[in-house]
């Protein structure tokens, strides 16, 4: 009878086979969390509409000066007519910021197209704005520069 001499093999111990099975479903976790976020559709906020126009409404703060193709032009009164532009960068954020368009204060993300218009009446200004997968949203804004 030939003894065959025992083969010694390598193989994964308990703990490693668990460790393995511990990370593996932690990036698949990971991946389908970060999956739905991607992928979710967006909600509107309808906080941050009224926040960008809260900023722009100050009582007294910003008087309007002109409309240049997209970008609304205006004086801040609170700090001696220092001249600021409210404009939609390339990436699709709505900023208010001096003329150069440096400065960077972010009004509202994911802006697709912004609208100003000018009214029958001195300081008010039309605002049609719209966001991604979100409906056109308009409204009169009183930049006349003096308290309601």
């Amino acid at each position: 009878m030939g003894s065959h001499p025992m083969s010694k093999r390598q193989g994964f111990t308990l703990v490693e086979a668990l460790l393995a099975l511990i990370i593996a479903s932690g990036i698949f976790v990971l991946a389908s969390g970060t999956d739905r976020i991607i992928l979710r559709p967006l909600r509107q906020d309808p906080v941050a509409w009224h926040q960008v126009i809260r900023v722009l409404e100050q009582p007294g703060r910003y008087r309007v000066t002109g409309i240049d193709q997209q970008q609304l032009n205006l004086v801040d009164t609170q700090h001696d007519d220092k001249p600021v532009a409210v404009w939609c960068d390339a990436k699709g954020t709505l900023r208010l910021t001096n003329q150069q368009h440096q400065g960077y204060y972010p009004l509202l993300r994911r802006v697709e197209a912004v609208q100003w218009r000018p009214t029958a009446y001195a300081g008010l200004i039309e605002l049609r704005l719209k966001q991604e997968r979100l409906p056109w949203q308009t409204t009169i804004l009183n930049l006349s520069g003096t308290a309601f």
